[in-house]
């Protein structure tokens, strides 16, 4: 059981990055289009080296810097 929990986390989590409107844009979370883009990638790579203590770290550790730009990009405030 252990296992299946650990398996289901990890695929969450790398899922996560690639629908973050899932939570973000849902209801859950902050909208993510009212910042801009450089603040965005800031936040997730502060959490990524813990530099900001967050329950976003979970999500943002196992992601790339070049996942976490087209995250940022993806979500970000539109110019």
């Amino acid at each position: 059981m252990k296992k299946i929990i650990a398996i289901l986390g990890i695929v969450s989590a790398s899922f996560a990055y690639t629908n973050c409107a899932m939570c973000h844009n849902g209801g859950m979370g902050v909208k993510l289009d009212k910042f801009p883009v450089s603040e965005i990638k800031e936040d997730l790579l502060d959490f990524k080296t813990g530099k900001k203590y967050h329950s976003m770290m979970t999500f943002v550790k196992n992601m790339s810097d070049k996942e976490i730009d087209e995250a940022a990009k993806k979500y970000g405030k539109k110019d």
